[in-house]
């Protein structure tokens, strides 16, 4: 599924090689992969890239059974048989499922934020107040 227009020169500079999947498969596996930038590959072997990422990363997003199978079918790099569509059909459906990661991904982190703002709420309230601790009326 990688590199099906055939590029033989990278994006940003037509001087250097394309890079082979082997490259974009260790970039997408890296701890900071939101820092790469994937200037060298063109837009189909982006998504192929950042599918590359979520198939693994899914599994530590929390979501529903529902959403999680949704997203796994449209990362999938070669379809069941019976699910087979073509290249045109195939990347927006992934494109679309690496985005719903990130999405679910965001909404996780605020969750935890929330959860975290919560503790540090109820331990305020949890610590009596003195007449010292309140502000002076001027």
């Amino acid at each position: 599924m990688y590199n099906q227009q055939g590029h033989v020169r990278a994006r940003s500079n037509r001087m250097d090689p394309y890079p082979t999947e082997s490259m974009i498969r260790d970039c997408a596996r890296k701890a900071q992969h939101r820092l790469e930038q994937y200037r060298d590959v063109f837009f189909m072997d982006h998504i192929w890239g950042a599918a590359e990422t979520w198939r693994e990363r899914l599994p530590g997003i929390e979501m529903s059974v529902f959403q999680e199978e949704l997203i796994v079918r449209g990362l999938k790099e070669h379809a069941d048989e019976e699910d087979a569509m073509p290249a045109s059909v195939q990347f927006p459906i992934m494109y679309v499922a690496v985005l719903a990661g990130e999405c679910l991904e965001e909404i996780d982190k605020v969750n935890e934020s929330v959860v975290t703002l919560d503790l540090v709420v109820s331990r305020l309230y949890l610590v009596p107040m003195t007449n010292t601790d309140l502000p002076l009326a001027t």
